[in-house]
Formats: structure tokens, sequence, C-alpha cells
């Protein structure tokens, strides 16, 4: 019949006890606190339709976090729960709680001095820290003797002073593997002193001298349980950081990497692990002469093809043929593609062919300065033209050199030339003096004459459009090597 306006709440005074603030305060969490003190409010100041729903929206918590924190004033005295559904509390008053009730909570007593008895000679737990031990007994379900040794495996891996936050990160890990009894949890202490004790060698490998943090130690469960990777191999990545940033984010990194080409890390040993590494060294090198590109997945594939068709020195001398037109990774592959097609199969006779093309490309470069020609612009068809006089007609380079003047007047001086070592090789002409005194014998106009030629009619060979390319980005690629480097060969 009678009632305050409902907003008269927000401008009268909920009385608290100094008692509460004095004795009970002190030991509660902060939530707990904030919780008996708005369900004290509501006690002064009721709201019809009040529920455990719209409380947790007032409070922004959980409405099984407002429970939990009842539950603690439950065991402290200060409030009777009446009803479950729904759930209702009635708070007792702080100045009459010993009238109504002695206040303690049996299950509490036992507990609190079965810790107490324990663990008392190890490390004096204040109140606040026993509820909280307590709420993994009530909340989680686990065992007074469980917790008891869960408090004894804390202080062997982390030392007595150790936090009771980091403790209850292990009783929730405890309580999801559904550990209710003291064997089941002897043998999960048994594989958390292996983790503990794995990534303190970690930590000290790296230069690390200092107690691990509860993020660290589930990074290393993360890669044991996780990602299967035996101690020892994650000892022996340890070890490759060295190179790079010794830190457990970098070792994560690597040992990720594994984990994509690999896709467990079961299948990874120290010994596969170190193939990797030299595989990766390997990388590396052929990235350094490149001048481009990064260790990664497509680039190891690649390398591993690349090695299927030639050993390291090969891919290497390929890789310095590619560098100076900013070749990349997929070049150089098929560069190599084209060399093994050519039958180049031994290092020797790659090492042949490079010192050869090297060798033909100044010829070239030198019959086209002779000519008045752009040095730069070397065809596929020049190096066949080179390729027959030498190798097919036998002609020497300085006989080819003596005969270019010949051609000096010729629009397309390289056929002309090819005419004129043909008739030479009919005839038998194979020194300068010969090829100077049978020159007297023929017209000079005839330098001007058909397009026609001899040397234009043998069978050419057969290239791939993929190995013509690479010839003739090869020979742009080592005719500006060789400017630079002042006419000397990188063969």
């Amino acid at each position: 019949m009678f009632g305050f306006d409902e907003r008269f709440a927000m401008f009268d005074m909920t009385p608290v006890d100094n008692l509460f603030i004095l004795e009970y305060l002190p030991e509660a969490k902060g939530d707990y606190v904030r919780v008996y003190l708005y369900g004290l409010m509501r006690c002064y100041h009721p709201e019809q339709g009040m529920t455990l729903d719209r409380m947790s929206h007032e409070l922004n918590m959980t409405e099984d976090d407002i429970c939990a924190a009842y539950r603690y004033w439950e065991r402290r005295g200060l409030v009777r729960r009446v009803c479950d559904q729904p759930p209702k509390w009635e708070y007792i008053n702080v100045q009459h709680k010993n009238a109504e009730s002695d206040g303690t909570d049996p299950e509490y007593e036992k507990f609190s001095l079965s810790v107490y008895d324990a663990f008392d000679n190890v490390r004096r737990l204040h109140g606040s820290e026993i509820s909280s031990i307590f709420e993994w007994h009530e909340d989680l379900n686990l065992p007074t003797e469980v917790i008891i040794m869960l408090l004894h495996h804390m202080v062997e891996v982390k030392g007595k002073n150790f936090r009771i936050s980091d403790a209850e990160k292990v009783a929730l890990r405890m309580a999801q593997e559904d550990i209710r009894n003291t064997d089941a949890a002897e043998n999960f202490f048994s594989r958390d002193e292996s983790i503990y004790s794995g990534i303190r060698r970690i930590l000290k490998l790296l230069g690390k001298h200092y107690m691990p943090s509860e993020a660290q130690t589930d990074l290393y469960r993360k890669w044991v349980h996780e990602w299967h990777f035996t101690s020892e191999t994650i000892e022996a990545a340890a070890g490759l950081t060295v190179r790079g940033d010794p830190t457990l984010p970098y070792l994560d990194g690597i040992l990720k990497s594994l984990m994509e080409e690999y896709g467990d890390g079961a299948a990874v040993t120290p010994q596969t692990l170190q193939a990797s590494d030299r595989h990766a060294q390997d990388l590396r090198q052929v990235l350094k002469i490149l001048g481009q590109g990064a260790v990664t997945q497509e680039n190891l594939a690649l390398l591993s093809r690349m090695q299927g068709l030639y050993p390291l020195s090969v891919i290497l001398t390929g890789a310095r043929e590619c560098r100076n037109s900013r070749k990349g990774m997929e070049d150089l592959y098929r560069l190599l593609e084209a060399w093994h097609d050519k039958g180049l199969t031994t290092p020797g006779q790659v090492e042949q062919y490079v010192r050869e093309f090297h060798d033909q490309t100044e010829l070239i470069r030198k019959l086209r300065g002779i000519w008045g020609l752009d040095t730069a612009r070397i065809s596929r068809s020049d190096r066949e033209y080179l390729t027959k006089w030498t190798e097919e007609m036998g002609f020497s380079r300085d006989m080819i050199i003596h005969a270019a003047a010949f051609a000096s007047e010729a629009k397309q001086p390289m056929a002309y030339l090819g005419k004129i070592l043909s008739e030479f090789h009919k005839k038998g002409i194979r020194t300068p003096e010969a090829a100077d005194a049978e020159r007297k014998k023929v017209p000079a106009a005839s330098a001007s004459g058909s397009r026609k030629v001899i040397a234009q009619q043998y069978d050419q060979r057969d290239y791939s459009d993929v190995q013509d390319q690479l010839l003739q980005q090869q020979a742009r690629e080592m005719e500006e090597y060789i400017k630079n480097k002042g006419g000397a060969s990188d063969a």
C-alpha cells in the first residue's frame, strides 16, 4: 500500500557494519564484496522483478560467479540460502550472527584443519587463501587429499612463495582431466613436473635464468601435449635460435614451421631437425647469392626439387647466373631444368657449359663490335651460328674474328660471315693467311648480294620454349654482368 519511488534507492544510503569492514572484507575477493554490498543494498531497497539474471547484468558478472560469491558468504555465516529455484538468500545481521548461529561451516572447518595440518610447516596460509583453495574443493569437486598434493607440487616446481592464482590454474586443469583420486593426481603431477623441468631447461638454453611463468609453461605444454614434440627435439630446436632471436616466441615459430612441414611433432627427431636445419642453411646460401627471398616452405620445397636435379654446388652456380637480372627461385629452377634437359647431368658438364657460354658471349660481343652493332643485343641465332662454326666446322676463335672483317659491309653480317666460313670449310681454309689469299679471288660486291646464305641451311637444334626464353634471358644477364665486371667472366 505504501512504498518509496524506485529512484529513491539511488539517493539513499545502505548501512554497512564496521565489523564487516574490519573482520570480513579484508579476506574476501573483490567480486565477492561487490556481490555482498549490492545484495545488501537490495535488502534495504528491494525492487520487483529482481532476478539473478538482472543482478548479473547490473554487476557485469556471470551468474555462476555470483552464486560462488554467495556460497563464500554462506561459509562465513553472513547469508543463508533459503531457496534454490529461483535462488534466494537471506542476509544475516553481522552483529547478531552469533545469536542465530555459531557462524561456522563444519565442512570448511574440517578442510581448513586438514590443509593447515599438512601444509602449515611449509607455508602459513592466510584466511583468504584458504577460502580460495576451499572453492577448488567445492566448485571443482577436487578431494581434500588431492588439493594438499597440489599445494606440495606447487612448492616443488615454484617454491613456497607460489601464487595461489597459479595453483588455481593447475586445479582447473586437474578438474578438466577429471583428477579425483591420489593415484590419478600422482600421474598428473609427474607429467606436470616434466613440463616444468622441461621449460626450465629451455629457458637456461636461451640464457634466461628465472622461474618460468604460467604462460611460458603453457607454451611448453602445447609443444609436448598438442604438437607431440619430444623434449629432445624441443631442446635441439632451441639450439637453432642462437642464429636469430633467442626467445620463446622465436622457438615457437621454429616448431610451428616444423609442424607445417611434417604434420606432427612426433615425426620430428633431433636428427631430422638437423637435416631440416641444413636444408634451411642451403636455402639461405642460395637466397644470399640471389639477393632476394626468404626461408619459406615454398622456397624450401623449390630447393628440394632443385636438389633432385643437381647438387648444391651447381644450384649456387645457377644462382650466380640469375642474380644480375634479379631473378628469383622460380627462375632459378627453370634455368636448372633447362640445363638438365640439355643433358648436363654432372657438375663438371655444367661448369664447362657455363664457361663456354661466357666465352661465346664475349666472342659474339667482339664480332658485333667489329661490325659497329649493339654489343648488348645477342640472339639465340647468334649462338647457333657460333656453335656451328666452332663445333661442327672446327674454326678457331682467331679465324672467326679475322673473317668477321670480310662481312663488315653486309646488311646481315652474322649470316654473311656464315656464308664465308661455309665456303672456307668446303675449301679447307683454316688460317687467316689462307683466308686473305682466298678473299683476293672473291669480288667485294658479293657482300650485299643474296640474303639466302649457306650458313642458314643447316638443321636447327631443338629447344623448348622455356629453354629459348632462359637462353635469351641468360644472354642479357651475362652481358650486363660482364659489362659491370669490366669484361671478366663469372664462370
